[in-house]
């Protein structure tokens, strides 16, 4: 489904340039849940971007099952409470990627998409600012879905919600693959996320791939390169802090 070689982003800096991501070679299977992680600044949500036709490639190539940016590949973003428009209700917000894609039977739809993430009737008309941080992501999620993608992009979609809403969405996303049979690329800095909902892992590392290798390898510490056995550690320490 997803086929990335040699990929370089560059931007320009004052001073000259800075390569954000260098090299990358990836594949993804249609139906996969891959994952990227790194530390921040490793250059794995400029990928994600990238791949989302929001970040232009400098060099290699980025081949999807259908062209980058089109219906068929959508986004849900880290921030729940910036991806949302705050004068928009929860149904402005669905009904114009319908409208963009000359979708119909609006009404339809967006209680049907509501619906499969947990959300009744009575969010239909409310705004940002009267939903929940786990509410807006799942919002956030319905919007991606409406338009019925086959590859969906998730950027740390869990980082910035409590530990318990962390969960919920979890488990709404690996539903959502196994009803959909989507293909999914999940960037997080926490392995656990990592390892919860995906088959393989790329870390990354200064804009590199340092590392790819299956999730039963993540959970069995079964790893490589030093610096995934310090993301390791840190996960580690990160569960400990939040049980």
């Amino acid at each position: 489904m997803i086929e990335i070689e040699r990929a370089l982003i560059r931007f320009k800096t004052k001073s000259g340039h800075v390569d954000a991501v260098r090299d990358v070679s990836l594949r993804v299977e249609e139906g996969e849940v891959f994952g990227l992680v790194g530390e921040s600044g490793s250059g794995k949500s400029t990928l994600l971007r990238a791949l989302a036709g929001l970040t232009p490639l400098s060099g290699g190539r980025i081949s999807i099952g259908s062209r980058p940016g089109s219906r068929d590949v959508q986004m849900v973003f880290q921030d729940p409470y910036g991806a949302l428009h705050p004068r928009f209700t929860v149904d402005k917000t669905l009904r114009e990627p319908l409208a963009i894609n000359g979708i119909g039977d609006e009404d339809t739809r967006i209680l049907a998409a509501l619906a499969e993430v947990g959300l009744g009737p009575a969010y239909r008309f409310r705004y940002p600012h009267q939903l929940s941080g786990g509410q807006r992501q799942r919002v956030s999620i319905a919007r991606a879905l409406i338009v019925e993608p086959r590859v969906l992009l998730l950027d740390e979609p869990t980082s910035a919600l409590d530990v318990s809403v962390q969960a919920e969405i979890l488990n709404l996303l690996r539903r959502l693959h196994r009803e959909r049979k989507l293909t999914m690329i999940l960037v997080s800095h926490n392995l656990a996320v990592i390892g919860f909902l995906c088959q393989r892992v790329a870390v990354m590392r200064n804009g590199e791939i340092v590392e790819q290798l299956g999730v039963d390898a993540v959970r069995s510490r079964d790893v490589t390169h030093e610096y995934t056995r310090r993301l390791l550690l840190a996960t580690e320490g990160y569960t400990r802090q939040n049980a």
